[in-house]
């Protein structure tokens, strides 16, 4: 029998989260068949043993993979294993250290999707938990748009994992960097969106966890701004033309908070050559710089000045 929905787990060392998560899938009330296939990539912890145990008391449900060893690469082919293991006509995402909220989070988002042919994601809002005591938030509150594009998305992800439904088979094989990006999320969604636009629901159905073992959060500043340089740099030659003009300026944007997560951390002359970059696709789009980099510019030389000259006044002291 085919399956309208299929929900994709990955997980490693989860074992205090684990069973939430697939609990909550479990949970969900709809009048369609879905699977729940599950990625497990050789934890470390308990959590193999958990899942195997979830999916004994669920066999008809279930479907493991097991891999006999860590799949490395920041978990991006046990993420991509998993995909290609899923048969449903949609793929729910949710990593093994979140869960959902509402039982009727599935059946909204296929509905969703269903009456509306020009989506190709699905998303909604989360309750964003943090382990260290931080007050919760809810994600969502920069913006009341029902319907997003490829453009809004370019110029960074702001769609949880554990929010999205997306039509499955809307591209072919992931490309070779896919696999060299930490943030493969929002690596995802922009091939995704191609193909379609982005509908989000303005109600909380899930939790997003963050805590020192979850991946992506406990990347600093200046990693996360690498990796947005290098998915840009790639998607740039992939996209359709008429978007390249757009993602040529979201490059150029990414270039600059590099060139500033540099200067946060004294790289100067880091820093001073990321902001050329910039500056570079700029003019090859022949795009305005914004103020922005501007203004990056003046401060940058301003510093660059300023050390030149104290240099130059200590030697003439000593």
């Amino acid at each position: 029998m085919s399956k309208r929905v299929s929900v994709s787990i990955t997980t490693y060392n989860h074992e205090k989260y684990i069973a939430q998560a697939v609990e909550s899938a479990l949970s969900q009330k709809v009048n369609f068949s879905y699977e729940i296939v599950i990625g497990e990539d050789c934890s470390t912890d308990r959590t193999r043993q958990i899942v195997v145990a979830l999916k004994d008391a669920r066999p008809e449900k279930i479907r493991l993979l097991l891999h006999e060893k860590n799949l490395g690469r920041w978990g991006k082919f046990n993420f991509v294993e998993t995909l290609k293991a899923c048969q449903g006509e949609y793929i729910a995402l949710l990593d093994g250290d979140d869960y959902w909220t509402d039982p009727n989070k599935l059946q909204r988002q296929v509905d969703f999707l269903e009456s509306h042919s020009e989506c190709s994601i699905c998303f909604h809002d989360v309750t964003l938990f943090y382990e260290d005591g931080t007050p919760a938030a809810t994600s969502g509150g920069t913006s009341n748009k029902d319907i997003f594009t490829i453009e809004d998305l370019l110029t960074g992800n702001f769609m949880f994992a554990c929010s999205v439904v997306f039509r499955r088979g809307l591209f072919g094989e992931f490309p070779d960097w896919f696999y060299d990006s930490k943030m493969g999320d929002w690596a995802l969604h922009l091939l995704n969106a191609q193909h379609g636009k982005v509908g989000h629901l303005k109600e909380v159905m899930a939790v997003y966890r963050v805590h020192e073992g979850g991946f992506w959060t406990s990347q600093n500043q200046l990693e996360q701004a690498k990796d947005q340089v290098q998915i840009l740099d790639h998607l740039v030659n992939q996209l359709d033309d008429k978007y390249k003009r757009k993602a040529r300026v979201a490059r150029a944007n990414s270039w600059q908070h590099l060139s500033e997560a540099y200067f946060q951390r004294s790289e100067i002359a880091n820093a001073r050559r990321s902001l050329l970059k910039s500056l570079r696709i700029c003019l090859s789009n022949k795009s305005i710089p914004n103020r922005q980099l501007l203004g990056r510019l003046i401060k940058l030389q301003t510093y660059i000045s300023y050390e030149w000259l104290r240099l130059r006044f200590t030697r003439v002291v000593s």
